[in-house]
């Protein structure tokens, strides 16, 4: 029952990730990443103490995620203006990794996060898309070695969400109002 509930969470996850790459405003973009990271923070909590898996990688990697994601969303904010949150970011996110380490496929969620650090902090919505699609590969091998089933199925409806909108906003859509960041 936990093992059904765990992939359940994750599922949920799935869902929200698939949404939030829909949306066509980068706050909303990372809104829906907030909820996403959350839900992933229980999901992989879950598996690894019901299967005993690497996941604490993840767990530990999506809550840096959702700390990002909060300090991003408000970057209109003056506390938040600063692009020294970069590179806190990307820092804390290699240091994660390494402290972690389990395995050759542990230093993959920390390079997906810094790919999603560095995109989110773009203002331009089709940055953030472009940035984030290669993260999804590393995520999905993670998932894949750590016995995610809701991951991997979310990385591929990640894929496909990115592909879809990128289609919908940055090419059929051309032309339309772009911001520079």
């Amino acid at each position: 029952m936990v093992d059904i509930i765990t992939q359940a969470v994750g599922f949920c996850g799935a869902g929200v990730n698939f949404l939030s790459f829909q949306q066509n405003k980068r706050s909303r973009i990372i809104g829906f990443q907030i909820v996403a990271a959350l839900l992933f923070i229980i999901h992989y909590i879950l598996l690894g103490l019901t299967n005993g898996a690497d996941a604490y990688t993840g767990a530990a990697l999506n809550f840096i995620g959702l700390t990002r994601s909060i300090v991003f969303i408000n970057n209109d904010k003056k506390w938040a203006k600063s692009p020294v949150w970069l590179g806190v970011f990307i820092v804390v996110s290699a240091v994660a990794g390494i402290l972690t380490w389990e395995d050759w496929y542990s230093f993959l969620p920390p390079m997906a996060l810094i790919l999603t650090t560095v995109s989110y902090w773009m203002k331009n919505e089709t940055k953030i898309r472009l940035i984030t699609f290669p993260s999804s590969p590393c995520w999905l091998v993670f998932n894949v070695i750590t016995g995610s089933v809701a991951g991997v199925v979310t990385e591929c409806i990640v894929m496909s969400s990115l592909i879809i909108a990128i289609i919908r906003y940055d090419v059929l859509k051309k032309g339309g109002k772009k911001n520079e960041n």
